[in-house]
């Protein structure tokens, strides 16, 4: 019967059969035959992947604290517009633009703060950059929407009688004819009815423009400087309690605004609340010193609180400033000497 032949068991280096293995090993290996395998060369490719794997590694390692800072910065921009910040939402979307200029989330959210702080050629130069653009933010998309749909407030819906009424004077009876009759037959747009009811207040028609105003604003109540100058309109006529309240209306919608702050303490003063006012002033300021607005009114607010040095150096930042006219130079300037009465 034959039998299976079975290989012996080797005794020595399993690589050349020296009996002088190294011990402490599970394979039994002499000495040089172990440092011969642990020298075994490596593939050029595995190196380069290897190192490619290294380099990936290295440079997420790098990016990593700048998209972390940045993920920090955006979810601060978003709390904001959620309290109604928008001129902190706005800040804290800059510094992530940056960085991202591409993200779309971020240049909806800008959007979205410019509008509100009623920065309307940054928000439209956003909105065309986003032409095209697409995303799966639906809720997001639907927020910008509303708001790209409230520009109505700031142009004529027919082009072709804005075209007309640019070339109307306005101090002829004719612009007014001519507002009138489109307004009458187009209650519906918006700008066009804040225009004619602006027209009125210049005109000094006061109980008019609380007509036009108020009635723009009940189809319209989201109409931020239509509200603004309704409240400029009371307090012309000294009804200072509802022109204050305007302002907070104002100020629920966006409470960093400017124009709302500065209008408030305007109205402050007319009341001969000086301290109040000028905190009112301080504020608005530091949101935007470089509007005609807010130098003015802090400029008023000091005069009113007899800090004149304060009062002397705004007046020339105010004579400064590109969009400062003689007739408002003229006014805060009469008001300091005396021969223009504000209250």
């Amino acid at each position: 019967m034959n039998e299976l032949n079975e290989e012996a068991p080797r005794s020595g280096c399993h690589n050349c059969s020296n009996p002088e293995i190294e011990t402490g090993y599970l394979t039994p290996l002499c000495r040089e035959c172990r440092k011969k395998f642990s020298r075994y060369p490596v593939l050029n490719s595995v190196k380069l992947a290897a190192a490619g794997v290294l380099l990936l590694f290295l440079i997420s390692g790098y990016n990593l604290p700048k998209y972390f800072k940045a993920g920090i910065i955006y979810e601060k921009a978003i709390k904001a517009e959620a309290s109604h910040h928008y001129v902190t939402e706005k800040r804290l979307l800059e510094k992530v633009l940056q960085q991202f200029p591409d993200n779309f989330d971020a240049r909806e959210h800008y959007i979205i703060a410019t509008f509100n702080n009623v920065e309307l050629e940054e928000a439209d130069s956003m909105i065309r950059l986003m032409a095209g653009r697409k995303s799966d933010n639906v809720e997001l998309i639907n927020k910008t929407n509303d708001v790209i749909a409230d520009f109505r407030y700031y142009m004529i819906a027919d082009t072709v009688f804005a075209a007309s009424l640019n070339r109307i004077p306005i101090d002829s009876p004719a612009y007014e004819q001519a507002l009138e009759k489109y307004c009458n037959n187009h209650p519906e747009d918006a700008c066009a009815n804040y225009i004619l009811a602006k027209h009125t207040y210049n005109n000094d028609n006061f109980p008019r423009a609380d007509t036009l105003f108020n009635k723009l604003l009940k189809s319209n109540p989201g109409f931020q400087v239509a509200k603004i100058m309704l409240s400029h309109s009371y307090r012309k006529e000294k009804q200072y309690g509802k022109a204050l309240q305007l302002c907070e209306e104002v100020l629920q919608q966006n409470a960093e605004s400017y124009f709302a702050l500065a209008s408030s303490a305007k109205i402050l003063l007319a009341q001969q609340r000086n301290k109040e006012a000028l905190q009112r002033a301080l504020q608005a300021y530091e949101l935007n010193p470089h509007a005609t607005m807010t130098v003015y009114t802090l400029t008023l607010a000091n005069h009113f609180n007899n800090n004149i040095k304060e009062r002397d150096q705004l007046l020339k930042e105010l004579k400064s400033l590109p969009e400062s006219d003689s007739s408002t130079i003229a006014e805060v300037t009469g008001i300091i000497n005396g021969k223009i009465s504000y209250r």
